[in-house]
């Protein structure tokens, strides 16, 4: 029998804010949904809206009646409703300046959602470098070097820099995962 050890909560690193009051959630917070085999990333910019970065696949055929963002709208840097961002998953919340012992000592080791890297900005800030990289935009999508991960970093940091592609960069040298161009693969045809 294998019994789990229970994490005491000071070396928890809680994600989930499903259940939040909508109307408490700070502006310019780091939010993330997950997809499969991979997260989603945005910044929260207040009355139930998001600012995030999308691929040229992303969102859905038609066109939301709440904030009218689809598919066929266009992808980039968008605004849409929270609902379009979480797409019927839950909403969870990216940690920043997470101790290198709580990462080393939990099973966060390889948490594609946490970082040791400081949040640097205010939440005002951040949603002002988000309403600012929505009218000027953030380069061109590319799934390993700017994708919606490294806008939300970039926003929050003033650094753009992607977690999850590290934390996948090493799942995918392991010998239990298929080769990495067959993920790859994947993830250029869902996202």
């Amino acid at each position: 029998m294998i019994v789990e050890e229970e994490v005491p909560p000071i070396l928890q690193v809680e994600h989930g804010i499903a259940g939040w009051d909508i109307r408490l959630i700070p502006e310019g917070l780091h939010i993330y949904v997950h997809r499969p085999l991979y997260t989603h990333h945005g910044i929260y910019i207040g009355d139930g809206k998001v600012i995030h970065f999308v691929g040229p696949k992303a969102g859905p055929t038609r066109a939301c009646k709440k904030c009218g963002f689809s598919r066929n709208t266009g992808h980039g840097v968008v605004e849409t409703c929270l609902e379009c961002f979480l797409h019927g998953g839950s909403l969870c919340r990216y940690n920043y300046n997470v101790p290198r012992m709580i990462l080393s000592i939990t099973s966060h080791t390889m948490c594609p959602n946490c970082t040791t890297t400081e949040r640097s900005k205010s939440g005002s800030e951040i949603v002002e470098t988000a309403k600012e990289k929505l009218k000027e935009g953030f380069g061109k999508y590319n799934l390993l070097s700017n994708n919606c991960e490294h806008f939300a970093t970039f926003c929050s940091t003033g650094t753009a820099f992607s977690q999850q592609v590290k934390h996948t960069a090493a799942l995918a040298a392991s010998p239990l995962l298929p080769p990495a161009p067959l993920l790859l693969m994947f993830y250029r045809n869902n996202i």
